[in-house]
């Protein structure tokens, strides 16, 4: 969670630039660095989601989960989406972002519900879809502009679980005069 003061545009907690993942796909550079509030805490998970930490409610569901997971990129928070696919950990459907957040102002408590389902994103070069494949894709969107189209997928297993380990979802209560989690 960041938090601005909103007449300075200053960070009300600390901010440090952290090295996050390369990309390796030909001819893009990503960012080297991402920005991480120290405080307060984070809200979701920012490790990464490999097969070995695949959640399942029974041993075959699991082992379903660890299939998917196989040979995906996992490399935590910031890892860009890639051809062989990404395992986004919380995914596009998740963290802070999904529901915004309430602020108490006499107690000086932000409220924020955060949503932590892991989901599949993968680069499709342009040329490879067509017409008859194209159902083939899950989630397919066009990224205009750039030699790629995205798949996208929550990852869940064959009963339809996810695959990241629960809590799927989160209400924290922020201390917004020092940053602590309530």
């Amino acid at each position: 969670l960041f938090a601005i003061n909103r007449e300075t545009g200053e960070p009300l907690f600390k901010i440090e630039e952290r090295a996050v993942p390369a990309s390796d796909v030909p001819g893009e550079t990503a960012a080297k660095t991402q920005p991480f509030p120290v405080a307060p805490p984070p809200l979701v998970t920012q490790t990464a989601l490999t097969p070995d930490g695949a959640w399942g409610l029974t041993p075959i569901d699991r082992a379903s989960c660890a299939r998917k997971l196989q040979g995906r990129r996992s490399e935590g928070i910031y890892t860009p989406p890639s051809l062989q696919g990404t395992v986004e950990y919380p995914s596009y459907a998740g963290g802070s972002d999904w529901g915004g957040l309430a602020f108490d102002p006499v107690r000086q408590l932000a409220f924020v519900n955060t949503n932590n389902i892991a989901a599949l994103v993968r680069l499709i070069p342009r040329d490879q879809v067509t017409a008859e494949n194209r159902g083939s894709f899950p989630g397919l969107s066009e990224q205009r502009g750039t030699p790629y189209m995205m798949s996208r997928e929550v990852l869940t297993s064959f009963l339809g679980l996810p695959c990241s380990p629960p809590p799927w979802g989160r209400l924290a209560a922020i201390d917004m005069t020092n940053g602590t989690i309530k």
